[in-house]
């Protein structure tokens, strides 16, 4: 049931790996941390999910109707915080990878239709988009300060949101199925 954070994974894998000829290999994308990461004789692409934050702006939606007697409660909206971090054997690789990975997001500003697994347009996730996450150069050195003993790497960060987490909470519910009306006549007193 809970598998929206990896069909996004998914997503991103299938989606490089049709548009970026040095990332066709199966391997060549990886969710791991940078600092798990070592270079490889082949090129990678890091794509790490660094931050999930509620949306606090799209909270307040509306309880889907389940049939005549159930409501299925709204679901957990995301913003995923990702970081681009391309790995091979030469510096003009990595700058290569990273260029067509800022260009197939300037290009596709909006995740949608076959793009997307399946999976997430039935959970409602028909668009996400793809903002970009203009880190400042010393929020990018925090960030890289996290990953002991690894030198800071040229990456970027991307933001995909709004990503839906269904609920598994139902409510029963009794609809109104009757209604009654009375009228009465009044008279006009002239």
């Amino acid at each position: 049931m809970f598998t929206i954070l990896r069909d996004v994974n998914e997503t991103l894998k299938v989606f490089f790996r049709k548009n970026i000829s040095e990332l066709s290999e199966e391997n060549s994308i990886t969710f791991d941390s940078p600092s798990n990461i070592t270079t490889t004789s082949s090129p990678k692409l890091s794509v790490f999910l660094y931050h999930i934050i509620e949306n606090t702006h799209l909270r307040n939606t509306e309880p889907t109707p389940i049939g005549l007697n159930q409501m299925q409660s709204p679901p957990l909206i995301v913003d995923l915080f990702y970081l681009f971090t391309p790995y091979a054997q030469s510096s003009e690789t990595e700058l290569i990878i990273l260029e067509k990975v800022m260009c197939m997001f300037y290009d596709n500003a909006i995740l949608k239709g076959e793009i997307l697994r399946e999976d997430l347009r039935k959970t409602g996730n028909n668009e996400i988009r793809v903002v970009s996450n203009n880190l400042t150069f010393e929020e990018s050195n925090k960030l890289w300060e996290r990953f002991p003993d690894k030198p800071f790497k040229l990456s970027a960060s991307y933001i995909l949101t709004p990503v839906r987490i269904p609920s598994g909470k139902k409510k029963t519910i009794s609809r109104v199925i009757e209604k009654e009306i009375d009228m009465y006549l009044i008279e006009d007193k002239k």
